[in-house]
């Protein structure tokens, strides 16, 4: 599948992060079908390249849903947590039916493993379909899919089809950064816009905020859980430079300050 710019946009994001192929997916084979509710394994193998399978010690398994591109794409599940490589090269798991809708090829593994020296790798399965699902996709796995599909001969006169029953308000990647928290309702992971230029001056007064404060509600029940375990921050696209202060140095307080200062010193 075509996540080669994703992954490495994910490992600029978040470091120590590798893209390297260690783990190579054997099922869920491309273009393969699995109905949801039932038991399901995973099968990887090592792939030969560097760092090798002995390296790794656990792994997260997720399922994801979207467009070619990382950016495109939204986990839907946490399949396996803290799965253990000692365990063997394969897991069970199920998928809800809730957790997205039926869409040819819309679904994919992703596996964040961990080895020594902290080190953090990202592999991805080949897509496939999932039947029995009732769920809907976000806006943003909406978009992505049908760009996965204009990608491929295959979806061109089902892409038309598919346009209309998109939902209007499609979000750009880019703006995805944009979207006030509270309007990010699915998924594992959040997203923060990029942190604003400091300002060049100091004033006495305090500044105004870089953002909008956000709208909330009270609450008089107990709220489901949180399902977010992933904020994820733009990147910087302004640079900083600095220089050397060439102002003398203040001299030593004296006087009243001076005073106050020998309070605190040690007795001699």
């Amino acid at each position: 599948m075509k996540l080669t710019k994703a992954t490495s946009l994910l490992a600029l994001i978040t470091l120590p992060l590798l893209a390297f192929a260690d783990v190579e997916f054997i099922e869920p084979r491309a273009g393969s079908t699995v109905k949801s509710g039932d038991i399901l394994t995973a099968y990887w193998k090592d792939s030969g390249d560097l760092p090798s399978l002995l390296e790794l010690h656990e792994y997260d398994l997720f399922l994801c849903a979207g467009g070619p591109e990382i950016e495109y794409s939204e986990e839907l599940a946490l399949l396996v947590p803290n799965g253990l490589f000692d365990k063997g090269n394969s897991v069970s798991f199920q998928i809800r039916s809730d957790l997205g809708s039926e869409y040819p090829d819309a679904y994919f593994l992703k596996m964040t493993s961990r080895g020594t020296n902290n080190m953090t790798l990202v592999n991805y399965s080949e897509r496939f379909s999932v039947t029995g699902m009732t769920g809907t996709f976000s806006e943003l796995v909406q978009y992505g899919l049908l760009l996965a599909a204009n990608d491929t001969a295959k979806y061109h006169q089902e892409l038309k089809l598919r346009k209309r029953q998109v939902a209007t308000a499609i979000i750009p990647a880019k703006d995805v950064y944009n979207v006030p928290y509270p309007q990010q309702t699915r998924g594992l992971t959040k997203y923060a816009p990029m942190g604003k230029r400091p300002a060049t001056t100091i004033t006495a007064k305090s500044g105004p905020p870089q953002f909008p404060t956000s709208a909330f509600e009270v609450a008089h029940t107990f709220l489901p859980i949180p399902t977010w375990q992933t904020t994820l921050t733009a990147s910087r696209t302004w640079t900083t430079s600095g220089m050397e202060n060439p102002a003398t140095p203040a001299p030593h307080p004296k006087d009243d300050m001076q005073i106050y200062l020998r309070r605190w010193a040690d007795d001699e």
